[in-house]
């Protein structure tokens, strides 16, 4: 019976079928579903409250974005048919870089969760180059369900390996592991072997070399041949397109031969095909066939010959700024995500974005950035991840794109050391220390131990999501006196700023993050005449803390953020905002304020509401805060993204209906509310149409997110008539990607009706024993991926339809009780 539900569930999403009288073996959808309701109530009689949880259902496989196929049915069917073979456990695919290898694969992917539900569970992860075993376990166990706290408990990797293998050899699973380059150990990472369940599972993986096949012990190998002549043809034409090739006769026979000089790489023909898209001067078409044919496909030279290919879409990038923007991108690991926010903050800070123009706003820089992505997306040399999701938007680089940009980064491998970005690249270096240029680390490293002077270094990025515990050697930055841009992000090590760093005159981006105290920067920092981003994410400490001298010589600062993890009294503000007010250039600032002095100073400082772009209130102890004057302010908070009030006090339940004052939240992409009083509802956030993230939690009057009904009076008072803003039920929240509430005693409703929310991946939902109803039908939220709660408050939810329950129960995930 519960394969037949899943089969149901998978045809209601494929399809969008939603009759209520369609038949699984005799009785309809929500006969069944009752049936599975009534099942999971008696098991509840079954559990032990001693019997720790350790892990949630496994996410639902959804279907992966993948680009547009040519040539690959064939291929398709042979893997398909290796899968289906019943003593066929590991299955290799193996070709050259940019052969189609990962589009193959992410195809794969999505005909089993199309087509196999019997597969309880589809993986598909990311290896790289550098094998890194604890990335791939925790992206394994997260796909499984483990939960973040249980995963914490187990800080050695045996016992993590163990923890994936107790849940993965319970299920009949398919994990796809993308672009290995050694063999990687299936226990290592928890991962049972398929023979140990008679093949029922399965394990595909995709490289590069066919030793690795042999050395994964793979039954079934595949070589993912390059396309046939008319196969490649047809997508060069499909990239370069109908206007360009039609717009003079001699057009298409030199795309015949430049297609043929792609030796049918699939990669090669786009990138070159997007760089010859609008090209219509016949001129152009020779002289690019031209010097396509000046080198020549040898077993020696292939990969310097694709890179040569992908060259000319490089080569086809309208200037500098451009060219620099994407050569800097492969300073970021391989298959890495990148944060497009991220990255144009490191173009600013590089110069790259304002260097003909040094009078342009951050604003406009960041517009620039915006669009070098955009073409650097439409040349075929980035990819789009999710477009949709502004605040957290990420972009990618194909390995051999990224081959491509650091063989010309360090001038056509002609300098090697000039760009270092893998492994322990100081001890690597230790005799060739003046060639090089930027060194980026990102990953996980232990500890980063910086070695020897590096007299021409401009930019040192190191970076570490989870495991850095030391960064030794810091002292050394002195000896890197042409240093512009220095990141040191760990969230774990303790970073003592050295006083040597006053020696950096001509560093213009800072950016820290990890265990430190503010009040041990050291006084040189004021000797940094040139900075214009300085960024402080920390453990400790609080604003005042950074020395006064520091904040006031800072005369070229731009960008100002800071962010606080510190418990305890805060000192006095007021001061600190004040030489903030007299930074000459300051245009944007991120900050946290914690007491009503330093609130009161910003709101009575033009220049400093037109600054702030991330707003943090905290612990503002003694007071009341009046809620309803810091929303009148917000107008001039023109910049205003992010907004978080923690721990307040207020006057009243804040009412605010009048479009004027909430004309500044049309930027506003993230809202944290955390235990405030007398809050009964938020109806103004439906005035923040770009509103992608909202937190709300301990807020105990809370009764509804969005007010259906508000009194007409209280609408109409300070109502500004010329607005232009639509109060539409179709915009709100119409940019919502994640949705947080927990501890709301009291909440009834998010919203009376339906909304669409179009763009939300993520419901969580934890004691809020009153809200019995989601805001959803049989057309919303089709991006979903989880609904997560307790399980008695999912079995108690009221829907106007069963199959409306029936289309999101897929997406539930059981919160663990505790």
């Amino acid at each position: 019976m519960k394969e037949d539900v899943e089969g149901m569930i998978e045809q209601v999403e494929n399809t969008g079928d939603m009759r209520r009288t369609q038949q699984v073996n005799g009785k309809n959808v929500a006969e069944r579903l009752k049936e599975v309701d009534d099942l999971v109530n008696s098991g509840k009689n079954f559990t032990n409250k001693d019997v720790e949880i350790a892990h949630k259902l496994p996410l639902k496989a959804i279907e992966m974005p993948q680009d547009e196929t040519v040539g690959l049915d064939l291929m398709l069917q042979k893997v398909w048919n290796g899968i289906e073979e019943d003593n066929v456990g590991v299955i290799g695919l193996y070709g050259m870089g940019g052969a189609g290898k990962t589009t193959l694969s992410k195809r794969i992917h999505n005909e089993l969760v199309h087509t196999r539900p019997d597969f309880n569970l589809v993986m598909w992860v990311v290896v790289s180059k550098d094998l890194n075993v604890n990335s791939i376990m925790d992206k394994i166990r997260k796909k499984v369900g483990i939960e973040d706290d249980t995963w914490r408990k187990y800080s050695d990797q045996d016992e993590r390996s163990a923890k994936i293998y107790e849940v993965l050899k319970r299920r009949k699973f398919v994990l796809i592991l993308d672009d290995i380059w050694e063999k990687v150990e299936l226990n290592m990472i928890g991962v049972p072997h398929p023979k140990e369940t008679d093949f029922q599972s399965k394990v595909l993986f995709t490289t590069r070399f066919e030793d690795v096949c042999a050395q994964m012990d793979a039954q079934t190998i595949f070589k993912v041949e390059c396309l046939n002549q008319k196969e490649a043809f047809e997508l060069f034409c499909k990239k370069v397109g109908d206007d360009t090739l039609n717009s003079h006769p001699e057009i298409p026979k030199l795309a015949m031969e430049m297609a043929l000089e792609c030796k049918g790489l699939p990669l090669a023909l786009i990138v070159l095909g997007c760089a010859m898209a609008g090209k219509k001067s016949l001129e152009a078409w020779e002289h690019t066939r031209n010097n396509l044919k000046t080198s020549s496909w040898t077993a020696l030279g292939l990969e310097k010959k694709v890179l040569s290919i992908l060259k000319f879409s490089y080569d086809q990038l309208p200037d500098e700024t451009h060219k620099n923007c994407f050569l800097y991108c492969a300073l970021y690991p391989e298959d890495h995500e990148i944060p497009v926010c991220d990255l144009i903050d490191k173009w600013i800070g590089e110069g790259f974005l304002g260097r003909k123009d040094r009078m342009k706003s951050i604003q406009d820089m960041r517009g620039h950035g915006e669009f070098v992505i955009e073409t650097l997306k439409s040349s075929c040399l980035l990819e789009s991840v999710e477009d949709d999701i502004t605040l957290s938007r990420t972009v990618k680089m194909h390995d051999v794109i990224r081959d491509m940009a650091l063989w010309l980064a360090r001038d056509q491998d002609k300098n090697q050391n000039k760009i270092l970005v893998e492994g322990d690249v100081f001890s690597r270096v230790s005799q060739d220390m003046e060639n090089v240029e930027r060194i980026s680390i990102i990953g996980n490293s232990k500890e980063f131990h910086i070695m020897g002077a590096f007299p021409n270094l401009t930019t040192l990025v190191l970076e570490s999501a989870t495991e850095c515990r030391k960064v030794i050697g810091l002292s050394n930055i002195q000896h890197m006196e042409k240093l512009k841009v220095l990141i040191l992000r760990s969230l774990i090590a303790t970073i003592e700023i050295p006083p040597e760093i006053g020696s950096l005159v001509l560093l213009e981006h800072l950016s820290l993050k990890g265990g430190m105290w503010a009040s041990q920067f050291p006084m040189g920092l004021k000797k940094l005449k040139n900075l214009k981003l300085f960024s402080l994410e920390i453990s400790g400490g609080d604003l005042v803390s950074i020395p006064l001298e520091v904040i006031s010589s800072l005369e070229q600062l731009r960008i100002l953020r800071f962010t606080s993890y510190a418990d305890g009294t805060r000192s006095e503000e007021i001061e600190f905002l004040e030489k903030l007010e007299c930074l000459p250039m300051l245009e944007e600032l991120c900050i946290e304020l914690s007491t009503e002095d330093g609130l009161k100073k910003l709101l009575n400082s033009t220049k400093l509401q037109s600054c702030v772009r991330s707003l943090r209130l905290i612990w503002i102890t003694n007071t009341q805060v009046n809620m309803q004057l810091v929303l009148e302010h917000m107008p001039r908070m023109k910049q205003l993204m992010k907004m978080e009030f923690w721990r307040l006090k207020l006057e009243d339940s804040c009412t605010i209906f009048a479009s004027s004052s909430c004309s500044s939240l049309r930027m506003l992409q993230s809202a944290t509310f955390f235990v405030l009083s007398s809050v009964t509802h938020l109806t103004w956030l439906k005035y923040a149409p770009q509103l992608q993230h909202l937190y709300i939690c301990g807020l105990n009057s809370l009764e509804d997110v969005i007010k259906g009904e508000i009194e007409k009076e209280e609408e109409d008072k300070g109502r500004d008539r010329e607005s232009t803003i639509v109060d539409n039920n179709n915009d709100i929240f119409s940019r919502l990607v994640e949705l947080k509430m927990h501890h709301l005693p009291k909440l009834k409703a998010i919203h009376k009706t339906p909304l669409s929310f179009p763009s939300l991946r993520s419901i969580v939902i934890e004691r809020c024993p009153k809200l019995n109803k989601l805001p959803l039908d049989s057309s919303s939220a089709n991006k979903l991926k989880e609904i997560k709660g307790y399980r008695r408050w999912w079995d108690n939810l009221e829907w106007d339809d069963p199959a409306i329950k029936l289309k999101f129960q897929s997406k539930f995930q059981a919160a663990l009780t505790h």
